[in-house]
């Protein structure tokens, strides 16, 4: 299923980071001679918590697990672990578009003029990123809603050959975006409580402008086909007679 990479990869990522910390703590107990469950690790380091003491990198644990090293044991080479996760199940965030936009009726234009874009995604691990992905959607949503289309003609050629036939938007057609990012239902799907956020970006785009321009022009259900170029403003304007 879509949006899954962080779902899934990311329980993954931390039963097998969580491994790797246990057998981190378990070395270095015994190179620093310490019981392990007064150990933690902190900043690359092992440390005993809460007092001071001494320390030992992780750089010096993995050396201590190289295949040659006396301490091996038992223990497999090298400071890793695999992490693995499935899920029987999808998970699905939710959000709201709100675009407001602006019909030129002389051209037949269409300026987006501000979108507001909110998803709850259970659980943003680098919200950062989660929103530069929703922005990132966004412009593309822009492009589907007003300007990209492969177009052919009636013996089945490509019309759309080039970036003069075929446009895209640029930083100008992109308005201000303001996003919200809320993380107020984990999914109970996982035990990281994440939700998918790679198509929430640009889902609901088209239907959001063509919603917005439906309302300018006072045409309620007018624009059921995406992109609304202005040639098919044209004839939407015509053939309601405004």
């Amino acid at each position: 299923f879509a949006s899954r990479a962080t779902v899934m990869t990311g329980e993954a990522t931390r039963r097998a980071a969580a491994e790797v910390r246990a057998k981190a703590i378990e070395v270095a107990a015994e190179l620093m001679q310490q019981d392990a469950g007064a150990l933690a690790v902190v900043g690359g380091r092992v440390v005993r918590s809460g007092t001071d003491g001494p320390s030992i990198t992780l750089g010096e644990v993995a050396k201590a697990l190289e295949p040659t090293s006396k301490m091996l044991g038992e223990r497999p080479p090298g400071l890793s672990a695999d992490g693995w996760f499935f899920s029987d199940h999808m998970t699905y965030p939710y959000g709201v578009h709100v675009a407001v936009a602006k019909v030129d009726r002389e051209t037949c234009g269409v300026t987006v003029e501000r979108y507001i874009l909110a998803y709850d995604i259970g659980r943003a691990v680098n919200p950062m990123l989660v929103e530069g992905q929703l922005a990132g959607g966004f412009a593309q949503g822009i492009g589907g809603a007003l300007f990209e289309e492969f177009l052919y003609d009636d013996r089945g050629e490509p019309m759309s050959v080039n970036f003069a036939d075929y446009l895209m938007p640029t930083a100008h057609e992109v308005p201000a975006l303001d996003v919200l990012i809320r993380e107020d239902a984990p999914s109970p799907l996982n035990p990281l409580g994440l939700k998918g956020a790679g198509e929430g970006g640009v889902n609901a785009v088209g239907a959001a402008i063509a919603a917005a321009i439906d309302d300018a022009l006072g045409l309620p259900g007018a624009i059921t086909q995406l992109p609304v170029t202005p040639q098919r403003l044209r004839e939407i304007l015509k053939l309601a007679g405004t």
